[in-house]
Order: structure tokens, then sequence, then C-alpha cells
């Protein structure tokens, strides 16, 4: 999820990602207190990961877990954080219906009362995709918004009922998300300078001091 944030702080035009985990991992949100989360979780702040975006905990290892960035510059930088959401469940459901996966959102209420996040995939929010068939959440995300931009980290569980085939679904995915976006879609490598600032970056993110206190150095 390091990564995240370098696309983020990089990012010269919309970009799009995603990956798989090679071992479970929970990772809670930017605002979530540590002790809180140890004491739910029952695990040491230093087997968690904290995002540098909001939400509460999810437990990752069977999910697909992607990354969007929007620059600042870009006009999709206007669209409001709930109308992103939104959208972005949206592409999630129609790349899901064409492998005939029927999920629908969840309603949004008219009036939002002020909620503190707490286990993300247990306690569904408006505009978060839900499974038909099982009445479960299976994709929910969460964003930071800054000068610089917009960066979206999202996960989706992948059900066993499911019979998906994970290449035409991240094609459709990718193609409903650049025409929300107005773009088009292109295959980009990852620059050099990614490289060169890859351990520094990862190491930033893992260290006691941002994991508690959110400061990275």
């Amino acid at each position: 999820m390091a990564t995240d944030w370098w696309l983020f702080e990089n990012a010269n035009f919309p970009s799009f990602r995603h990956y798989k985990w090679e071992i479970e991992e929970t990772s809670f949100g930017y605002g979530q207190d540590w002790r809180w989360v140890e004491q739910v979780t029952a695990l040491p702040i230093g087997k968690l990961i904290r995002r540098p975006t909001g939400g509460g905990i999810v437990k990752h290892g069977e999910d697909w877990t992607y990354c969007l960035t929007l620059p600042s510059w870009h006009k999709s930088f206007d669209i409001s954080p709930l109308d992103l959401y939104r959208n972005i469940h949206e592409c999630i459901g129609r790349a899901l219906r064409i492998q005939e996966i029927e999920t629908r959102l969840q309603p949004c209420p008219a009036i939002k009362g002020r909620v503190i996040p707490g286990d993300c995939f247990e306690e569904p929010v408006g505009w978060d995709l839900m499974d038909c068939q099982t009445n479960r959440k299976v994709a929910g995300a969460a964003m930071k918004r800054a000068r610089k931009g917009v960066l979206v980290q999202g996960t989706i569980v992948i059900q066993r009922n499911w019979n998906l085939d994970p290449i035409n679904f991240y094609k459709s995915l990718t193609c409903f998300c650049a025409e929300i976006l107005e773009e088009r879609e292109e295959t980009t490598m990852w620059p050099k300078s990614f490289a060169d600032q890859q351990k520094s970056i990862r190491n930033q993110f893992s260290k006691l001091s941002w994991k508690k206190e959110r400061k990275r150095s």
C-alpha cells in the first residue's frame, strides 16, 4: 500500500493498479486509534498496516485490492467524494454483471450521522457494493483528498460462489473506469524513479512512527 502513496504523490495523470496478497494482512484507516485496533484484531501494531486513506479495519488475503489516483488538474477532481465512491462501485458492479454475478448498491441514507469506523466489511455504508445472493458487502473503499489530488484505496472480497475470470474482470473494470473519467486506457510501465524510491517509501510506512503517530520519516 506504500506503492499506492507513491503513485498519489507522483501522479501526472489518472492511474489505476490492482494487486493480490501473498499472505494474510490487516489494514486500518488513517484516523483510527491504533490501540483500539490492536484490541479488536488481537494483533500487535507491528503486524498491522495503517493506510494513508480513511475507513475502517480490512482483512486482506483473498481479496482483490486496487488503487485509483486522480491528479488535481484533472476534471475528475471536481467529482464529489460520495459521487466518486458510487461511480467506482457502479463500475465494479457492471464488470461483475458481465460475468453473471449480481450485486447492488447499499442505499445511502438521506441524513448521515457521524460514524466511528470499525470493521469495514461488517459495517456497510452508503454506496457500498453488496452481493445480491448473500446480502454481504463485497466491495468498499477509502479516500484521501488533498491539494495534489485524490487517492482511492479499495478492495473487493472474492466470494466462493463466484465463478470469476480475473483477467476479463480487470479488463472490464478498467474500461468502465476510463469511461467515467473520460479517458482512454493505456498500459504504462513503472518509471525508473519508482525503483529508486521503492525501498525508502516502504520503510517509511512500515515504521512504528507511522503506524502509531502517522509520522513518516
